[in-house]
């Protein structure tokens, strides 16, 4: 091997190494800024109160909820100005459906601004979810989100079983009596 051959190759991995070195600083490198995780996707509402610039977030998941099947509930509080998190408050929830049926969470403590609940609909239709944000004993804002939870969907056995007795039962009846009055009448068959 050449003198020439092998300042290049010494060169060739010396590039190799600082180049795979420089990757990893910089992939490894935390960002400067601080992000916040807010609220998103297509069940997202917002509440904004100018007066006391807080800005409250809220979506449910799954998307479509279904009556007694677990949903969940997530809020984000934040300042309407900096839309940083509001820290260190307690949050009550109430929950009233169409029949007036209301569920609360009273005085969670929330220590990063986001907090979410896990909660089962008891019933199809609208639902409304008051939220009050409180801190230090005073209150900071109020706001009201909907909901629309639909019934739950019979299991295919349930289907299947309720054709039959909804159109086979009263096919078969029917073809009973109409054969009864033919054979009292005479005329079971047509010529």
């Amino acid at each position: 091997m050449s003198s020439k051959t092998l300042i290049t190759s010494t060169r060739v991995m010396t590039l190799l190494i600082a180049s795979i070195l420089i990757i990893l600083v910089i992939g490894n490198t935390p960002p400067k800024a601080t992000v916040y995780a807010h609220l998103s996707g297509p069940t997202l509402q917002k509440w904004v109160d100018k007066e006391t610039g807080i800005k409250i977030q809220f979506a449910y998941k799954p998307e479509k909820p279904i009556a007694d099947s677990p949903t969940e509930l997530s809020f984000s509080v934040q300042n309407l100005t900096t839309g940083q998190h509001i820290k260190n408050f307690r949050a009550s929830v109430v929950i009233i459906n169409d029949f007036q049926r209301a569920f609360k969470f009273l005085n969670i403590p929330v220590v990063n601004g986001d907090f979410s609940l896990q909660y089962s609909f008891p019933d199809s239709g609208h639902n409304q979810i008051l939220v009050s944000i409180n801190k230090d004993s005073f209150g900071l804002a109020l706001a009201s989100f909907r909901v629309s939870v639909s019934a739950p969907f019979p299991p295919p056995d349930i289907v299947a079983k309720s054709i039959i007795v909804g159109v086979v039962m009263p096919a078969a009846i029917m073809t009973a009596i109409l054969v009864l009055i033919k054979k009292k009448s005479g005329q079971l068959f047509v010529k």
